[in-house]
């Protein structure tokens, strides 16, 4: 059978096949997690200028009132 040694700090494991496989993809999952947690927070800050751009328009157009009277 072949070793396959894997050396973390001043430790070594020995790791069969199935265990590095099962390893390889929760590292796949984990990644993918991410993404997708990036993704949308990049759609919320894209919202955002929009909403905040949205309430300056309403307090510029109120003061516009206030002042125009």
């Amino acid at each position: 059978m072949n070793e396959i040694l894997v050396e973390e700090e001043n430790t070594v494991y020995e790791l069969d096949p199935e265990c590095l496989r099962h390893k390889e993809e929760q590292r796949q999952l984990e990644e993918k997690r991410k993404q997708k947690k990036q993704e949308n927070d990049n759609y919320r800050m894209q919202k955002r200028p929009e909403k905040r751009n949205q309430n300056n328009m309403w307090i510029i157009c109120w003061l516009l009132l206030v002042i125009c009277q």
